[in-house]
C-alpha cells in the first residue's frame, strides 16, 4: 500500500482518520518522528476489527517487510499502547494480543485454551456484580479484565480440533 492508497482509505472512513490524528498529535507529544512506517503500521491497525499479534500484523504488511521490520512493529506496538489506542493482552500464549480500543465498547473475553478462539461479550449482570462488590469493600472501579479460559464444546468449531482431524 503506497501512500497515497493509505491516505485514501484514511479519508473515506473517518473512524480511521480520527484515530490517525489522535496518534499523529501523540507523536509529535513526545517528540517522536510521523514516518511513514509509523503511519502505515497505525492505518494497518486501525482497519483491523479483531485481535491481532504481532506476527499476524506484520504478515499483513508483507508486501513492505523491506521498509517494516519485526522490532519496528513491536516498538509501534509499544508506542500504540502507551498512547490507549491499543489493548494489550496476555491470554497464557508466548505472545501478546492486541485490539484498537478507541471507540470500542468495554467488553470482556472467553478464550478457547486448544485454538485460541477469542470471543468478546458484554453482561451487564457481571458488570453491575462488579460495581456491587467494589462499592461494598470500599473501592471506586477505574478498570477492569476478565478473561474466561475454557474449551470449545462443539469440536467442528474448533480450529484445533479441525486441524487434528
Amino acid at each position: 500500500m503506497n501512500k497515497k492508497q493509505t491516505a485514501d482509505r484514511t479519508n473515506h472512513n473517518p473512524e480511521i482518520a480520527r484515530e490517525m490524528e489522535i496518534f499523529n498529535e501523540f507523536l509529535k507529544k513526545k517528540d517522536l518522528k510521523v514516518t511513514s512506517q509509523r503511519m502505515l503500521v497505525a492505518e494497518t491497525i486501525f482497519s483491523i476489527h479483531q485481535h491481532f499479534t504481532a506476527d499476524s500484523l506484520l504478515e499483513l504488511l508483507r508486501d513492505h517487510r523491506d521498509e517494516i521490520s519485526k522490532a519496528t512493529i513491536y516498538r509501534i506496538l509499544s508506542i500504540m499502547v502507551e498512547a490507549k489506542l491499543l489493548a494489550e493482552h496476555d491470554f497464557g500464549k508466548d505472545f501478546k494480543y492486541y485490539e484498537h480500543i478507541i471507540g470500542h465498547e468495554h467488553h470482556d473475553h472467553i478464550i478457547c485454551t486448544d485454538c485460541g478462539r477469542i470471543v468478546e461479550f458484554v453482561v451487564p449482570e457481571i458488570e453491575d456484580m462488579q460495581q456491587r462488590v467494589a462499592q461494598e469493600n470500599g473501592f471506586s472501579i477505574h478498570g477492569h479484565r476478565l478473561n474466561i479460559y475454557g474449551n470449545c464444546q462443539k469440536k467442528p468449531n474448533c480450529e484445533f480440533w479441525t486441524k487434528k482431524s
